[in-house]
């Protein structure tokens, strides 16, 4: 279903256009202030409340790549850029360091995107209590429109920049693609351009070149303004009519003219190699016009293809489950091709050198549902599973987004999309579940069968040893399988009950309050078992859920631990009690609950979530886990194979030699640290992985189970039920510390690899094992991280051009060992390697002898306070927050103690702990260059 939202009530009214080409007879819901200003620009403002105090601005521009003439090619992506080096209201970098004395983080809610048919920049997350901030940001989007100062030594310092996006950007799959692309847009003006553009370009272009692209489409005819969260409509309407009706409407409208992918009449073959690949794939697939009008029977038509899609996915993935197969992955979809174009393709994942085998199985499965249809099972199946998704919507339609909201929008901007309230949707897609017939899901799915304009795309590792099929013969198996005569699908009848045990309540031990967590209690089970209720109101119909018992992997063997790791997956895919996993799948269906058991390096247990109806299913689910886990062969088999492929395709992956060399490296050649070998795969072995899991869970009195929102007491007697009835021992368990660190000291180490694109990859970690672990110094870690942030994007970024951008992570842990750790990693150009790595190090000896500024330190505070007032309203935080205290005795840091905190740190309380972390570090610094 292409648009999410509709309302059957407003079918029977008149067209409305709001895109140059597309028109939809569904008008916006009257949430949504519309409107055109008199230069042609749009304006879509909506109030909406989640998150509370937070408003989104986005500006739409229905221009992009396919826009460029042959000396712009890459310059509408770097006019995106330049968005963010000047203005007419906010000079230099003003646009960022305004946003970010606010807490708005470039990057993280400071965006924006190009792509061939448009450009779309994004302010998230603003604090809307302040009206002279959101006028700042309305300013910042009036600037965007027409007012960018495009600097010529900001256009010269932002040309490194894109080289090494460009770079960065540039690996395998991208080249690759790049490839198939140009059969797939062939004879159309999108075969040309690929949106970062032509390095040639980029690096020579004159001034005014940029400038003529930007006074040409950047009009406001082209644009959209989106303003959505919790705002007064009213009193924004009249700021946008105020600041961006001051706009001036061009003397000359430069018309906005639309590419379309040509009709092919010959099928085309295309084969992608690339050294650096690790994975395969084929693709069938063929373009078709998207429709232009958007009206009830367009959206009827859509939604029964999408009924029909998704039941041949569900078919593919039973087939990959439950047979021997030569392929990996199967499935079909309907996907954006252009501004007018769409594209449906079959996708096909095979094993190494397994190309038409496992397109042949593919296509046969394909072809028995076109020739036999789907059965009433499966649709029945599928209505009940989307009936329960979308009433968990409208009953949780509180916590939709302002990002949703706004991307929804914007589609109607550009192609009439139709958008709608929740209720609408959930009224039109049940009348639609009520009224659509198997039969007309089956005539929609036969529509789609692709004959002719077809493009049968292959991209594979280029590997002397494989010998890939010619085209012909992907081509004849379509046409024997067509011929061919297939049996319909069979599946069995489900009636076994889930949990086949009479469970009787059992006594529960003790109860008790959870201090400093308002109406939390801890039951302490009959059979030792810790249960912990967390009544919330941030969610009208959501639970969280989650366990764990100390141990994990850390009490496996070395030996044991390539099975130890797999067991968890093992025993998840295979199923449960009388249940394979497929038919688990169609057992749950209508069912909102989810559980997924873990076994991690320190403790083992289970994370899930549920509805209030489904929490006797995910009680269900867990008790199973327990008592009831599967381990069966194929299951075993299959994961295994997965290892297998990727390994196979691992000798030239570059990222892999990286990632390897750097785990080594960090771990001091721990021989609990296996890789991807095939050692390691040759260690799997199904009777361990059982036993070990076996062990794990066997004791359900070493167990906390830990359930947050919407659950309360009169829930423990359903709870006690399950898990009351578990198994237990005395026994109790801890996990195993293996002092697993870096060895001490520097370490450093270069590997050299063939590349395609030459790039050098720079990684550093320091590690200390004497900082203390507490809040103030949590919190003093990521400021550290911060700051680096910012110095490595104003040096390496901006003043060198040398790294399209530097990732920096602090993180301080307190189990097994106290432990505080940074990592520095990013790509850079090769000629400037030596130099950026200098830098990397001149920096850190900075932050250890100098203050940071005053305005820095309160930009980073008013980030983390930001940060936190938006975390705080999700059940993850406060189950997350439960869970180190009840396990790590760890108390929750509210809103207040950490102002209180943040108020009392100076700039000296940071460089003391910089210096403390930094000057006794152990390092690993690891450098991957071309050879």
């Amino acid at each position: 279903m292409k648009t999410k939202l509709i309302l059957a009530h407003f079918l029977i009214l008149g067209l409305s256009q709001v895109s140059a080409q597309f028109k939809t007879t569904f008008p916006l819901p009257k949430e949504v202030a519309h409107g055109t200003l008199p230069n042609g620009m749009q304006y879509f403002i909506m109030h909406n409340e989640w998150p509370n105090d937070r408003a989104d601005f986005y500006f739409v521009q229905n221009v992009g790549a396919i826009l460029e003439n042959d000396d712009q090619d890459g310059l509408a992506h770097f006019l995106e850029h330049m968005a963010f080096n000047g203005t007419e209201h906010f000079k230099g970098k003003g646009v960022i360091n305004m946003l970010e004395k606010q807490g708005v983080s470039f990057g993280k809610d400071i965006n924006a995107y190009t792509a061939y048919d448009e450009t779309v920049y994004n302010i998230s997350n603003v604090p809307s209590q302040n009206k002279t901030l959101l006028d700042s940001c309305m300013y910042v989007l009036h600037d965007w429109s027409g007012s960018l100062l495009l600097a010529d030594n900001e256009i010269d310092a932002e040309r490194g920049v894109i080289r090494e996006e460009w770079r960065t950007r540039r690996n395998a799959d991208y080249r690759a693609g790049e490839k198939i692309d140009k059969v797939v847009f062939d004879g159309s003006k999108y075969a040309k351009r690929n949106v970062i553009g032509d390095l040639n370009v980029i690096n020579n272009f004159k001034y005014q070149v940029l400038r003529d692209y930007y006074k040409k489409w950047y009009q406001p005819q082209n644009q959209a303004v989106v303003i959505v969260g919790d705002i007064d409509v009213t009193l924004i309407e009249k700021r946008v009519k105020e600041i961006f009706g001051s706009i001036p409407k061009p003397k000359k409208i430069n018309k906005r003219e639309y590419e379309k992918i040509p009709f092919h009449k010959e099928n085309r073959y295309v084969l992608a190699t690339d050294k650096e690949l690790q994975r395969s794939g084929i693709s069938l697939s063929y373009t078709k016009s998207k429709p232009l009008v958007q009206d009830q029977a367009e959206m009827t038509k859509s939604m029964q293809e999408n009924l029909a899609i998704q039941m041949m996915n569900t078919r593919f993935n039973e087939y990959i489950i439950n047979n021997e197969t030569a392929g990996l992955a199967f499935g079909i979809s309907n996907d954006n091709l252009s501004r007018l174009d769409s594209k449906f393709s079959l996708h096909i994942t095979p094993k190494k050198g397994k190309f038409i085998e496992a397109f042949t199985e593919a296509y046969r499965e394909f072809e028995r549902a076109m020739q036999n249809g789907f059965t009433q099972q499966e649709l029945d199946r599928l209505k009940t599973k989307m009936r329960t998704n979308y009433d968990n919507r409208l009953a949780n339609k509180d916590k939709i987004g302002n990002a949703y909201w706004a991307e929804q929008l914007q589609l109607y901007f550009l192609e009439s999309n139709p958008v709608f309230s929740v209720e609408g949707e959930h009224e039109w897609i049940n009348t639609f579940l009520n009224n659509v017939t198997l039969a007309q899901v089956n005539t929609a799915f036969k529509a789609l069968n692709p004959k002719d304009n077809l493009v049968l795309s292959v991209s594979a590792p280029e590997d002397a040893t494989t010998k890939f099929p010619e085209a012909n013969e992907y081509w004849n198996a379509i046409k024997t399988i067509s011929n061919s005569k297939l049996e319909p699908y069979k599946e069995e009848e489900l009636t076994a009950s889930l949990v086949k045990e009479d469970l009787k309540e059992k006594p529960i031990a003790k109860t008790e309050d959870i201090k400093l967590f308002a109406n939390a209690k801890k039951y302490t089970l009959a059979n030792g078992a810790k249960v912990i209720v967390y009544p919330t109101t941030l969610s009208k119909d959501q639970i969280l859920f989650s366990a764990y018992s100390a141990g994990g992997n850390s009490l496996a063997d070395w030996k044991d631990l390539p099975s130890a790791q797999i067991a968890s997956a093992v025993a998840s895919y295979s199923g449960l009690g009388d249940y394979k996993f497929t038919d688990l799948k169609k057992k749950l269906t209508g069912k909102t609950a989810n559980v997924s058991p873990y076994i991690g390096g320190l403790y083992e247990g289970f994370n899930g979530s549920s509805n209030k109806e489904s929490l006797t299913t995910l009680l269900q689910l867990t008790y199973l886990y327990f008592q009831h886990p599967r381990f069966d062969n194929s299951t075993f088999d299959k994961i295994k194979e997965q290892y297998q492929n990727k390994l196979n395709n691992a000798p030239n992956s570059n990222e892999k030699a990286l990632n390897d060399t750097i785990s080594n490296l960090n771990t001091n050649y721990s021989k609990r640290n296996w890789l991807l070998t095939q050692d390691f795969i040759n260690s799997f072995y199904l009777n361990k992985a059982k036993k070990f899991y076996t062990e794990r869970f066997s004791n359900a009195g070493d167990f906390t189970f830990l359930f947050v929102g919407n659950i309360s007491d009169q829930d423990i007697a359903l709870i006690n039920m399950y898990l009351g009835n578990l198994p237990s021992t005395q026994k109790a368990e801890n996990y195993v510390d293996h002092k697993i660190f870096m060895k001490e000291g520097k370490t450093e180490k270069t590997i050299f690899r063939s590349m395609d694109t030459p790039k050098t990859t720079v990684y550093l970690h320091l590690e200390n094992k004497e900082v203390a672990y507490n809040k103030k110094n949590k919190i003093l870690s990521y400021m550290l991280s911060e700051w680096l942030t910012k110095r490595y994007l104003e040096t390496i970024r901006e003043e060198e051009g040398g790294s399209y951008g530097v990732q920096v992570g602090t993180n301080i842990s307190q189990l097994p060992t106290p432990l505080f750790s940074l990592e520095i990693n990013f790509d850079c150009n090769p000629d400037k390697a030596d130099a950026l790595v200098k830098i990397v190090h001149a920096e850190l000896a900075r932050v250890q002898t100098e203050n940071i500024t005053a305005n820095m330190l309160e930009d980073i505070k008013q980030s983390i306070l930001k940060n936190n007032q938006e975390q705080i309203k999700q059940n993850s935080y406060w189950l997350g927050a439960l869970n180190s205290y009840v396990r790590d005795n760890e108390e929750p840091l509210n809103t207040e103690l950490l102002k209180t905190t943040l108020s009392a740190i100076t700039a000296k309380d940071l460089k003391e702990f910089i210096v403390n972390a930094l000057k006794k570090s152990n390092s690993v610094q690891v450098l991957m260059k071309a050879k």
